[in-house]
C-alpha cells in the first residue's frame, strides 16, 4: 500500500511539471489560472481520470480547444490500450475518450 502511495506521489509531480511545460511554453498562464480557481489542480483531475480509467499514464497536456481549457491525457489502460481522455479543466467533466 505504502509503495502504491509513492508512485501515485511521483506519478503526480511529474505530470505537474510536464503540464506546465506542455501549454505552449506558457506556464506562468496555466499557474495563475490554477491559483485564481479557473481550472482544477492536475490532482484533482488525476484522481477523477485514475477512478474511471485505471492505466499507466503515458502524457499530459494542457491546451485550449475551442475556447475551453482542457487537460488532454493519454494512458496505457490495463488491456493494453493506448488511450487519450479529454477532461474539461474548469469542471472536471469527462469531455471524451477515445483510442489513440
Amino acid at each position: 500500500m505504502k509503495l502504491h502511495q509513492s508512485l501515485w506521489i511521483m506519478t503526480c509531480l511529474l505530470l505537474f511539471s510536464a503540464v506546465s511545460m506542455v501549454w505552449a511554453g506558457d506556464h506562468d498562464r496555466a499557474r495563475a489560472l490554477l491559483e485564481q480557481g479557473e481550472i482544477l489542480s492536475l490532482t484533482e483531475i488525476m484522481k477523477q481520470a485514475n477512478s474511471r480509467f485505471p492505466g499507466k499514464v503515458l502524457e499530459v497536456e494542457l491546451e485550449e480547444k475551442h475556447g475551453n481549457i482542457v487537460y488532454e491525457i493519454e494512458y496505457l489502460g490495463q488491456d493494453g490500450v493506448i488511450m487519450e481522455m479529454i477532461i474539461d479543466a474548469r469542471s472536471g467533466r469527462l469531455i471524451s475518450v477515445k483510442e489513440d
